[in-house]
């Protein structure tokens, strides 16, 4: 990590004409987050107003901070991936500069001798033509604007988590502000709402990150053997993300073997995998801002043993039974109720579980949630829409311990694929690229991967 110049240093860098690039062009463009903004707009009461502020740049230990990932509520209406921002929206109108507008965005100042460091900031005269919005303003004139006004409600949607520096300051300048006004929940609900019907552009950065990550499994499965740290994986895996564009994982990724496969966010990843093992390995990439969701549960010598075979078959009963049941207008939880009568009757015949109350023991979560933006993505839960994302992922585990007999211990099984609404039968996003039957996962797994490399060569 560099040290510190002469500030005079910097500034005759800076005036050599750094400038605001974008390096891709398979982003959503400006129309489609201002047709957005103004159908959101649409939506809100008379007199009122909605403000929405971006996630501060958090630290991670001392002099260095996280990877910055903007609000996801903001960056919906938005597009604008730059820290300490904020975003007014007003259908009455808002007086600004002089001029009355429906919405305003307020993002830092040019900061030359500090864009050396930490790069290129867009400023508001860029940021207005990047992102269109009709009024853009430095963040410092956040309070001033938003005291100017006096609605008979307001919104902040979604208050960012671990407030410091500048969004803290914005925070506190809305709540300050806010104390007399009308609290309205409604619009976050609305905006949760409209987040969760995916649009064409939206769906293409969706097929991206899905595509990276059937990718990544691929390689994981194909590299997977006996003696590997559960960590060897979880870093292919990463890595495969990287290499098709990912600009980061959609969550932590979870390899967990043995012991670990019955964990279900488990994200250590350290230890050793060993020739009985069995691998519930569940991550996803994100493209763009767009995550996916997906895992595939296998043992760590390439063939099931028959207790692992007989446990993964109802699994994969259920999850494929869960598919077909999700289409436009059917119940949120469709696939649930499918999925919970196949996985219990399998435990009952195996005499696992006595009856279906004790299933809970053994499959403890939903077999389904929203996918977009966040991984466990908005929306009402009600019945499901053409062009809503979902994942169908039932699963059975049988930590050691469990009352049952010693043969299933240790056997964690999930099968979990991102599944697109339509109005006839849902198209399985990732399970149509990416193989599910034992037959087809002992024959990849067979294959040589990229972390199978030995002295530069391929092979198990």
């Amino acid at each position: 990590m560099i040290a510190p110049f002469a500030l005079s240093m910097l500034w005759a860098q800076t005036q050599a004409g750094f400038q605001y690039r974008e390096y891709e062009n398979d982003k959503i463009s400006s129309s489609e987050f201002a047709a957005r903004r103004k159908a959101f707009m649409a939506t809100l009461p008379k007199g009122s107003v909605a403000v929405l502020v971006t996630n501060p740049l958090h630290q991670r230990t001392n002099d260095t901070d996280y990877r910055f990932r903007p609000n996801s509520y903001f960056w919906y209406l938005t597009g604008c991936e730059e820290q300490d921002s904020a975003l007014i929206l007003a259908p009455d109108g808002i007086t600004v500069d002089g001029r009355e507008v429906n919405e305003v965005l307020f993002v830092q100042d040019k900061k030359p001798a500090q864009e050396t460091w930490t790069g290129i900031l867009m400023g508001p005269a860029v940021a207005k033509d990047v992102l269109k919005v009709q009024a853009v303003v430095s963040n410092t004139k956040f309070a001033s604007i938003l005291g100017s006004l006096r609605p008979s409600s307001t919104s902040l949607i979604e208050r960012p988590g671990g407030l410091e520096g500048t969004v803290r300051t914005m925070v506190n300048a809305y709540d300050d502000w806010s104390r007399s006004v009308k609290q309205d929940p409604q619009p976050t609900r609305t905006l949760g709402v409209m987040r969760s019907i995916k649009s064409p552009a939206e769906l293409a950065l969706e097929w991206k990150s899905i595509m990276a990550t059937v990718e990544a499994h691929k390689q994981a499965l194909m590299s997977c053997e006996p003696g590997m740290r559960e960590y060897e994986i979880a870093s292919l895996v990463e890595y495969v993300f990287a290499k098709n564009g990912c600009e980061s994982v959609a969550y932590g990724s979870i390899v967990g073997s043995g012991v670990n496969s019955c964990v279900l966010h488990y994200e250590e990843n350290r230890k050793t995998i060993n020739k009985g093992d069995f691998l519930c390995m569940d991550v996803g990439g994100e493209y763009h801002g767009y995550a996916s969701d997906v895992t595939r549960s296998y043992p760590a010598n390439g063939k099931y043993s028959s207790e692992q075979a007989t446990i993964y078959k109802i699994v994969q009963e259920a999850q494929e039974a869960g598919v077909k049941a999700c289409r436009a207008g059917a119940p949120f939880n469709s696939a649930d109720q499918v999925a919970r009568k196949i996985v219990a009757d399998g435990l009952i015949r195996l005499g696992i579980i006595k009856t279906a109350r004790e299933m809970s023991q053994y499959f403890m979560h939903g077999t389904s949630h929203y996918v977009g933006i966040d991984v466990h993505d908005t929306g009402d839960y009600g019945p499901l829409k053409a062009n809503q994302i979902i994942t169908v992922e039932p699963g059975i585990y049988i930590k050691e311990g469990s009352p049952c007999d010693k043969k299933w211990w240790n056997i964690g099984v999930r099968i979990e694929d991102t599944v697109l609404i339509t109005d006839s039968d849902a198209i399985n996003m990732s399970g149509s690229l990416l193989p599910r039957s034992m037959p087809e996962i002992e024959k990849l797994m067979a294959m040589p991967g990229l972390g199978n490399r030995a002295d530069g060569k391929v092979g198990k």
